[in-house]
């Protein structure tokens, strides 16, 4: 009997076979959602299949102000995570209590579940919020009401700050592992040559780390594009986020319109699939410069 599973991990096609098993939930899904799309399955479905809920989404203003708005933002939280994260592995690279203290404090977001960090975001960052009442106390603000609005705004400065805050954790255990495994030598060599260690920090250890943090990276990206329930709780109406603006769809009352929702989760489908086909070009590029540089 345990002769199959190694024949099975042996044979050429055990790796692809994993890969469709993992996969197939993800397929079945997206061909779920592209029969709805056209109106086959789903609320309001019929025998024929049509492109006219793709003519609507996508001829509507709205749609383009919500995916607009939700790249900004998912790519202002990743750029402040990745930002946060890479100062952290760098600046407390060391091995003493401090060094280590700061690295603790950087990780210990990370079991804190989405929905509670968005609570939380709301509860501080509010005009009527903590942040509000120190600055009042603080006589820094005539009233908490006087706080520029950081939450239900425009800019989506409460978004962003809440995301990058959840994300930072999981970033910074990606950077400090990989700023462990690089070589001191590295650094050592280019000392000993005469550079500055802002020019090792800039030219030799921040490329490395780049690389390695970049699958990661991506896979942020890719979770600040979809969030639902950080956004519904503090993004503003209009212009709605991506998510929030396809759960409305698939929850209207007009069964024709819900339809319009599997349109929209397509489009946060083809984001995802473009941000991932950057990263493959990215790596495909490095891998291509190493070789020709060997």
């Amino acid at each position: 009997m345990s002769a199959r599973p190694d024949r099975l991990r042996e044979s050429p096609l055990g790796p692809l076979l994993l890969a469709a098993l993992v996969a197939l939930p993800v397929l079945l899904g997206v061909a779920y959602a592209l029969l709805a799309a056209l109106g086959v399955l789903g609320a309001g479905s019929s025998d024929t299949a049509s492109l006219d809920r793709f003519a609507t989404v996508l001829g509507a203003r709205s749609t383009w102000r919500a995916l607009g708005w939700t790249l900004y933002v998912a790519a202002a939280a990743t750029a402040l995570a990745t930002a946060g994260a890479a100062l952290v592995a760098m600046g407390f690279a060391s091995n003493t209590r401090l060094d280590r203290s700061a690295r603790a404090l950087a990780t210990l977001p990370l079991p804190v579940p989405h929905l509670v960090a968005a609570a939380t975001a709301l509860l501080v960052l509010a005009q009527s919020g903590l942040l509000a009442r120190l600055l009042f106390a603080a006589g820094l603000l005539d009233a908490p009401a006087d706080m520029p609005p950081l939450v239900y705004d425009g800019a989506g400065v409460g978004l962003i700050v809440a995301l990058a805050w959840k994300e930072l954790p999981f970033l910074a255990v990606v950077a400090i592992a990989l700023r462990q495994d690089i070589d001191p030598a590295l650094d050592e060599t280019a000392r000993t040559l005469g550079a500055a260690p802002r020019y090792v920090r800039r030219r030799v250890m921040w490329p490395l780390l780049w690389r390695g943090m970049l699958p990661a990276v991506i896979a942020v990206f890719v979770f600040a594009l979809g969030s639902y329930e950080t956004a519904v709780l503090l993004a503003p109406v209009d212009p709605a986020p991506l998510a929030v603006l396809t759960m409305e769809r698939f929850a209207d009352p007009a069964l024709a319109r819900r339809g319009d929702a599997y349109v929209l989760a397509l489009v946060t489908l083809a984001l995802a699939g473009v941000a991932v086909a950057a990263h493959e070009w990215a790596r495909a590029r490095w891998s291509a410069t190493t070789v020709s540089r060997a």
